[in-house]
């Protein structure tokens, strides 16, 4: 009788143990902390009961104690997300009267790519004489390219193209030549690592004029463009995480901040970085304050904390759009702005394609079709490029053009036409000039 009365027990125990469940409740959010609605969650080893969040994004799941499972949660706006329920977190669960909580956040969605089957793309120029490094477009349509035989610090040479693309004029470069920049109004200009000249083409002749360089970094290369009377500009700094972006109007020589830009966490970061340095750095910021009465935090995040592994410099571009408006693409604030002279700041939306980046292979910068104004996101993916147009009310990207060759350069989006320069790995050829059609 003892006997059986101990099995009953032991029997009973068991049971008891087996029926008791923990609950599994919490929160499911989106990337801005948004409730995520009608998101379904479910154990992976019983997929026939799901279950859907409330509208404030509220979910709770009962699950036996000591059995270990995976929930997952899975909607049409989000990547699906799994969270694995075993050992710890039924001791948390004991530890808090049998319930867990949880919130989730739920990885935006990222858009499919939609591959247009890539064509055979032109050789516009290339010869094995020597290699192409920049290009750019005259008004005229002809074309300047900076060249070198065998690097830029020697023997860099600018060429003139014309409309067939052969070689009309040359010109040899004085200096270490860097790179050619096209300015607001079209000028085209000849960066050097001591001097910066002006390029015009006079009938069929290169002629360059050396311009005051202070002048053209304070006074030219800040401003972006223009509408009508007001001109478009920005006090950005590679050094410091955050800028403005300005509007002038030349009749009343009035201006006002249209946009503040700033990533809120490099900023704590850059300014924290004053607390880590020596006294010595210390004191010489202190100096630097008095002398200067920028703040001694930002002397030491722009001297230090910008040459560490954290730092990035800010990207939000502005572009003009339809010949009066403008879009700020700000990947701080996950917003696309528009803006117009008239109104301000019409509409904004959001954007998430440069969100998880190391997935999607979402590179700077954007691209601007120089004819009709198109914005295209570009991406790379095992070395292929991939131009992606953003939707200009949506902030959606819609489908991918993928580029014919591997780690191409200098790319540009003229026409519905992309241009770039490209070198075979490994060969002997030199860097050619390439075009393919969008369309």
């Amino acid at each position: 009788m003892l006997k059986h009365l101990l099995l009953f027990l032991i029997i009973s125990l068991a049971s008891l143990t087996n029926a008791q469940k923990i609950t599994i409740y919490g929160d499911v959010v989106d990337v801005e902390g948004d409730p995520g609605v009608a998101v379904r969650y479910y154990f992976k080893n019983n997929p026939s009961k799901k279950f859907k969040t409330k509208v404030d994004g509220k979910f709770s799941i009962q699950l036996d104690l000591n059995e270990y499972d995976t929930l997952k949660f899975e909607s049409v706006q989000f990547d699906p997300y799994a969270e694995f329920i075993g050992k710890r977190s039924h001791k948390r669960a004991l530890k808090n009267n049998d319930s867990l909580y949880i919130k989730i956040v739920m990885p935006d969605r990222l858009q499919e790519i939609f591959t247009v089957r890539p064509t055979v793309p032109d050789t516009l120029f290339g010869t094995q004489e020597y290699s192409v490094e920049d290009y750019e477009f005259m008004p005229d349509g002809r074309m300047i390219l900076l060249t070198y035989e065998k690097t830029l610090s020697k023997g860099a040479i600018l060429r003139l193209l014309d409309d067939e693309f052969n070689e009309i004029d040359k010109q040899y470069v004085v200096g270490e030549a860097v790179e050619l920049s096209k300015d607001y109004r079209g000028n085209v200009h000849l960066i050097n690592e001591e001097r910066i000249y002006l390029i015009k083409v006079i009938e069929n002749d290169i002629r360059t004029y050396l311009e005051n360089r202070d002048y053209y970094f304070k006074y030219i290369a800040p401003i972006i463009d223009t509408i009508g009377d007001n001109i478009y500009f920005s006090n950005y700094s590679d050094l410091y995480p955050a800028f403005d972006y300005f509007e002038f109007n030349l009749k009343d020589s009035t201006y006002k901040v249209m946009l503040q830009i700033e990533d809120t966490l490099m900023m704590e970061l850059y300014r924290s970085e004053f607390k880590y340095v020596d006294v010595r750095t210390k004191l010489w910021a202190h100096q630097k304050q008095i002398e200067t009465g920028i703040d001694k935090e930002i002397w030491v995040g722009a001297t230090v904390f910008t040459n560490s592994v954290y730092y990035e410099p800010l990207y939000a571009p502005l572009f003009k759009i339809d010949g009066d408006s403008i879009l700020v693409f700000d990947h701080y604030k996950n917003k696309m702005f528009k803006y117009t002279p008239n109104e301000g700041f019409v509409d904004s939306t959001r954007i998430t394609y440069h969100l998880q980046s190391r997935k999607s292979g979402w590179e700077q910068p954007l691209l601007k079709d120089k004819t009709n104004g198109k914005v295209y996101a570009m991406f790379q993916k095992s070395g292929y490029t991939y131009l992606s147009e953003i939707d200009k009310y949506t902030g959606q990207v819609n489908k991918s053009f993928k580029l014919f060759f591997k780690y191409v350069d200098r790319i540009q989006i003229i026409d519905d036409q992309v241009f770039y320069i490209y070198r075979p790995f490994e060969s002997i050829q030199k860097k050619y000039v390439y075009r393919e059609k969008l369309n």
